[in-house]
């Protein structure tokens, strides 16, 4: 292949997922301002500005548009980012107040996406799907913390890595930010302060849950 058939090559890339970011961006927008129900695939495409058949060969229709709205949300690279702190994390309350940042991250870029999920998973097959990957992917992310805090000798006697995982999911998961935040009405910071003080005390050994966390 020369290098001018490289260079057109790379270009039709460049331009594809420019026009495939279009499309998501706009779906995201209407799906969050009019609901996933009342938006239609043609204005998406009105808003993307592309035809309604690019919306479909780039992405798809609409359980796909939001199928693929979720995945973005779980491969956030904030996620492998925290996963990686994590591991190096020697103090164990400092592990517990990563992954209350880390999770707070993820739950507040993509809120209005979470919210759009729980919505329509009851009702479109695709979503449903997609949800129970997102769940499963969260909860292996925290199983991974459970482990580090295993690998420290820091939870509490009798808790494996499996109770930990669900303790943790019971914390951090997606309805513990959604109940605080969107029902009670705390701000985001508040309950990441929260939920990491609660989450240390019930998984860390005493002595453990008293040392204050590096900042």
């Amino acid at each position: 292949m020369t290098a001018s058939i490289q260079h057109r090559a790379s270009r039709r890339q460049d331009s594809a997922a420019y026009t495939r970011e279009a499309i998501l961006a706009a779906a995201s927008e209407l799906f969050s301002s009019r609901g996933y129900t009342a938006t239609t695939v043609n204005e998406v495409a009105a808003k993307a500005r592309v035809a309604v058949a690019t919306v479909y060969t780039s992405v798809g229709g609409k359980p796909t548009l939001l199928r693929a709205l979720i995945e973005r949300g779980v491969n956030e690279p904030r996620t492998t980012e925290t996963l990686t702190a994590v591991a190096s994390a020697d103090d164990p309350r400092e592990v517990i107040r990563l992954t209350a940042a880390g999770t707070r991250y993820s739950n507040e870029a993509s809120r209005e996406m979470v919210a759009l999920m729980l919505s329509t998973a009851n009702t479109v097959p695709e979503i449903a799907e997609a949800m129970r990957e997102a769940v499963t992917a969260y909860r292996q992310a925290l199983g991974a913390v459970a482990g580090r805090l295993d690998d420290l000798s820091a939870l509490r006697g009798g808790l494996g890595v499996e109770r930990a995982t669900d303790m943790l999911w019971y914390f951090f998961g997606l309805h513990s930010w959604r109940q605080l935040v969107e029902d009670n009405g705390w701000s985001y910071e508040d309950a990441q302060s929260w939920l990491a003080e609660c989450a240390g005390a019930a998984l860390l050994t005493p002595e453990h849950a008293a040392t204050k966390p590096p900042r």
